[in-house]
């Protein structure tokens, strides 16, 4: 490979690089993607700074927790809350591009559930 050809092969990594990079930067999580009213088949969150309220289509009481923290990594928020004095958390990823989707994830705080806007 000439040299010519080999600088202008590296220049153009180095910017398809960068701009991922910045691509992946630019589509952070922030409190802004989950917060509000969201719907699944099991019932509806709807998320506040310091309040979660979980209402149940199954006729279970509804729900106001106390959210200690948001946490945003990568494709995930970690929500971390109270229940009877004990320290909890779900995640919630697979936002989708227009910000009209998301899933909550299978953990010890329960089931995968599928959330839309609502």
């Amino acid at each position: 490979m000439r040299r010519r050809e080999f600088i202008s092969l590296y220049f153009g990594a180095a910017v398809a690089i960068l701009t991922v990079g910045i691509a992946t930067e630019t589509a952070a999580l922030s409190f802004k993607e989950i917060s509000g009213k969201w719907c699944s088949e099991a019932g509806d969150y709807n998320f506040g700074r310091t309040t979660l309220v979980a209402r149940f289509h199954d006729g279970t009481p509804t729900r106001r927790l106390k959210v200690v923290s948001y946490e945003y990594t990568g494709d995930t928020v970690t929500m971390y809350w109270l229940y009877e004095g004990e320290k909890l958390y779900t995640e919630f990823s697979e936002f989708s591009a227009d910000g009209r989707t998301m899933a909550q994830l299978k953990g010890e705080s329960g089931p995968r559930r599928s959330f839309h806007r609502c």
